[in-house]
C-alpha cells in the first residue's frame, strides 16, 4: 500500500479520500496552469459528449472524419478527429525538436518522445459491450427471481419494472450511456493517452509525470498546442475546442468555431436510436425467455390445472409489426425519465409521453429531439455546477 498516493481502488473509502486530497494538492503545487482540468467536476464531466443544449452527442465521422495519429506508439491505427490528430502530431514533433536540442531531458519514458497509446474509442463498441453486460446481468436476475413470461407484453409487465429500477444506477439507453461515467472521454474523438499507465495508480502518475523533469514543459507545450490535461490522469490530453490554438488546426478543414466543431463533428445520440432500442428489447426477450414452463390456470372458481406455456418465438419482422413505433417510444420515454434526475410529476410525464408520440407522426427524430431537450436540462442534476453551488449554500447554513 502506498503511503501518500492511491495505488489501486482496494483501500477503504476514507484512505482513498485522504489520498485524493494529497494528490490534488501535489498537482496544484506542481503547476498552476489552466491547462490542468478536472474532468470529473460539474459539467466538465460531460465534455465532448454533450452539445450546448446538453443533449448527448456521438462522433459523426463524416464532415470531420477521424484521422490516423502518426505519432503513435504502435501501428494499430490509433485515431482522433482530424484536426486533433494534426495538433498532436505537431506537438510530438516539438518534443522531438526540443530533445534533439537538449532543451528537455532525453531519458524520460513518456515525456521525451511524446507518443499516443490510446485514441478514439467507438461509442458503438463501448455501448454494445455495456448492453452485453446488461443482458448477462438480467439473465441472472430473471433466473434468480424465477420470472417467466409468455409473450412480449408479458415480458414488459414482468421484467420492465426491474429495468426501470436498474437504470437509476446503470444507464440503459445510448443517450444516458453517453452522459454516464461508463462512457470514456475517448469516445469524443478529442482525447489521446500518452502512456500505458493504469488510471487507478496515482503513485506512478506522480512519479512518471508530475515529478518528471519535463513536466512543466509538457504542461506548457500542451497548452500552446490547444490541449488540456486531465488532472486526474495527467497522461490524457483533451483537445480544447474553444481555444484559438486548437481551432488553428481545425481551420484548414473549414472548421473555424467551437459551434462548428459541435455541429459538424457530432450527431445527437438519440438520432435513429429507436430502431436500436427495439432490437435491444427484442434480444432481451429472446435471450431471457425459457423454452417452456408450467403455469396454473383456473378452470372453475375452485379448481385449477397445470398447463405448459411455450413463450412466443417472434421473428424480428413479426415483433416490429405487432409492436409499433408508438409502443416503443412510450417505453423509451419511461426509461429516460428514470435515467435522468428529473422532477416531473406523474401527470407531467404522461403528458410529455403523449405529446412525444403525437409529434412522432410528423417525424420520429424530431419527436425524440424535442423530448431529449426537455429531459436533459442540467440546471439541477446531481453533479452539475449549480448543484454543487446549492450544496455549498446548504452546508454553509
Amino acid at each position: 500500500m502506498s503511503r501518500f498516493y492511491r495505488k489501486n481502488n482496494d483501500e477503504s473509502t476514507k484512505n482513498l479520500f485522504e489520498k485524493k486530497l494529497i494528490y490534488d494538492l501535489k498537482l496544484m503545487r506542481s503547476n498552476t496552469s489552466t491547462a490542468l482540468v478536472d474532468f470529473t467536476f460539474a459539467e466538465k464531466a460531460l465534455y465532448g459528449r454533450v452539445n450546448r443544449l446538453y443533449l448527448p452527442i456521438v462522433v459523426a465521422d463524416t464532415t470531420i472524419p477521424l484521422k490516423n495519429i502518426k505519432s503513435a506508439a504502435n501501428p494499430n491505427g490509433l485515431k482522433a478527429m482530424n484536426f486533433v490528430s494534426d495538433a498532436f502530431d505537431a506537438l510530438s514533433k516539438n518534443f522531438q525538436k526540443k530533445a534533439m536540442l537538449n532543451e528537455i531531458s532525453n531519458s524520460e519514458e513518456f515525456l521525451t518522445h511524446l507518443k499516443a497509446y490510446k485514441g478514439y474509442v467507438s461509442h458503438t463498441k463501448a455501448y454494445s459491450d455495456h448492453i452485453n453486460s446488461y443482458v448477462s446481468a438480467f439473465k441472472k436476475i430473471v433466473k434468480k427471481k424465477n420470472i417467466k413470461f409468455a409473450d412480449f407484453e408479458h415480458f414488459v409487465a414482468r421484467v420492465f419494472p426491474s429495468i426501470i429500477e436498474a437504470t437509476k444506477k446503470q444507464p440503459f439507453t445510448l443517450p444516458a450511456f453517453v452522459k454516464s461515467r461508463l462512457c470514456p472521454i475517448f469516445c469524443s474523438g478529442l482525447a489521446i493517452k500518452v502512456s500505458e499507465l493504469k488510471p487507478s495508480d496515482d503513485t506512478v502518475k506522480i512519479k512518471k509525470f508530475v515529478e518528471n523533469k519535463n513536466w512543466n514543459f509538457y504542461v506548457n507545450a500542451c497548452e500552446s498546442y490547444g490541449f488540456t490535461i486531465d488532472k486526474n490522469n495527467p497522461d490524457v490530453l483533451v483537445a480544447d475546442i474553444a481555444s484559438a490554438e486548437m481551432l488553428k488546426y481545425a481551420e484548414p478543414y473549414g472548421i473555424r468555431t467551437t459551434d462548428s466543431v459541435l455541429s459538424a463533428g457530432y450527431l445527437p445520440a438519440h438520432d435513429d436510436y429507436l430502431e436500436k432500442f427495439k432490437a435491444i428489447l427484442f434480444r432481451m426477450y429472446m435471450d431471457l425467455k425459457v423454452k417452456r414452463y408450467h403455469s396454473e390456470t383456473k378452470i372453475t372458481p375452485d379448481r385449477t390445472k397445470q398447463v405448459i406455456v411455450r413463450p412466443i418465438d417472434y421473428t424480428y419482422e413479426e415483433f416490429t409489426r405487432i409492436y409499433n413505433d408508438a409502443y416503443f417510444l412510450k417505453l423509451y420515454c419511461k426509461i429516460r425519465f428514470a435515467e435522468e434526475e428529473s422532477h416531473f410529476t406523474e401527470q407531467e410525464m404522461l403528458s410529455l409521453i403523449d405529446n412525444t408520440i403525437e409529434l412522432s407522426y410528423s417525424g420520429l427524430n424530431r419527436a425524440l429531439h424535442s423530448f431529449e431537450i426537455i429531459v436533459n436540462k442540467t440546471f439541477d442534476y446531481r453533479g452539475s455546477l449549480s448543484y454543487h453551488k446549492e450544496r455549498v449554500k446548504i452546508l454553509e447554513k
